[in-house]
């Protein structure tokens, strides 16, 4: 998989988007250079061949950018401009995503819209479980957790997800008997 760029990308342990950004297109196969001059700068751009260009840029805290600080981080869009007019890949600000999530989903977003197959995970194919098979009868024995760590994360946030669905709920009966009842505090 060739990037092309002039790695104007801020080392990793400054906790910026770009790094993540560029790990997450990697991941999904789409090449990508950095725009340097005029309307472009500041975003990355696809250079897939016979595909339209989708410029990607991040937003923080009222700065626009793809190598942003993570703090702040306001979300990625993916935007396409062709001869016809303009539509939008991917939206991060309305969808109020963590920045590794944000990027992660923008990459999945625009490998759809280039016609790439979406990154599965090669162990279980994104169902969290791993088939075990006899090895001489080819028969299912069993399930496992999956290891990988994109498959482990996402469990993690789902798990996340659902203990928090399942607090709105239980709070939802619950009546408060002042400002110190429930957190935050």
């Amino acid at each position: 998989m060739q990037t092309f760029s002039l790695i104007k990308t801020a080392p990793a342990d400054r906790l910026r988007t770009g790094g993540i950004l560029r790990t997450a297109l990697d991941r999904h196969g789409i090449t990508h250079r950095v725009c340097g001059g005029g309307v472009e700068r500041g975003h990355l751009a696809t250079t897939l061949e016979q595909a339209p260009r989708v410029y990607i840029t991040a937003y923080n805290d009222g700065c626009t950018g793809y190598d942003l600080p993570e703090a702040g981080h306001g979300g990625f869009t993916a935007v396409v401009t062709t001869d016809t007019g303009t539509s939008m890949v991917w939206d991060g600000p309305d969808a109020e995503l963590p920045p590794a999530l944000d990027a992660e989903s923008c990459a999945r977003s625009v490998a759809t819209y280039l016609g790439l197959t979406p990154f599965f995970c090669p162990s279980c194919e994104d169902h969290g479980q791993v088939e075990l098979f006899h090895p001489s009868t080819d028969a299912l024995v069993g399930r496992r957790p999956c290891e990988d760590v994109l498959c482990v994360k996402r469990g993690e946030r789902r798990a996340a997800a659902a203990a928090l669905a399942a607090l709105y709920v239980e709070h939802g009966a619950h009546k408060c008997t002042g400002y110190m009842c429930c957190p935050p505090f």
